[in-house]
């Protein structure tokens, strides 16, 4: 494994720093149009990825924020009226709880994801080619693959 060096500490810094921006434009964004913040998007997107319904769980580690984050943001959409809880009513443990977008919440996200992919594009992928996003996108796997540090 290679040395931490002025070079390596400098390359995260300029990552981290750099991805916090990005993040924070385009959270501006949705605030500008909706007044609803990133976070609370990506939660809408992560259950319309998995079908429009999923555990709590499954949606916390695709998003990568602890349980007690996400529990906060559920209970917001579902007061708004944009997801719904539901518990199992199947099996031994009944304390399992699904997550499901509403009708209105697949609305608001379907809305949401064309002032999203503009702010993702005039913010991000706009600015770099093919070969850099490739790039970013190997090297974005390597770092979530914690596993293994060598890989």
């Amino acid at each position: 494994m290679p040395r931490l060096d002025a070079a390596r500490l400098g390359a995260w810094r300029e990552l981290s720093t750099g991805l916090a921006e990005v993040s924070r434009r385009i959270h501006d964004d949705l605030i500008e149009q909706w007044d609803i913040p990133l976070g609370w998007f990506d939660v809408l997107a992560a259950l319309q990825r998995s079908g429009g319904r999923a555990r709590p769980s499954e949606v916390a580690a695709e998003l990568r924020v602890p349980a007690s984050s996400l529990s906060r943001r559920l209970d917001r959409l579902e007061e708004e009226g944009w997801i719904a809880r539901h518990r199992s009513v199947t099996g031994e443990d009944q304390r399992l709880v699904d997550v499901e977008l509403t009708r209105r919440g697949r609305n608001l996200w379907r809305e949401m994801n064309v002032t999203y992919r503009r702010a993702v594009q005039t913010h991000f992928a706009g600015r770099l080619a093919d070969h850099e996003i490739a790039l970013l996108t190997e090297v974005a796997s390597r770092l979530g693959a914690q596993d293994d540090p060598a890989t």
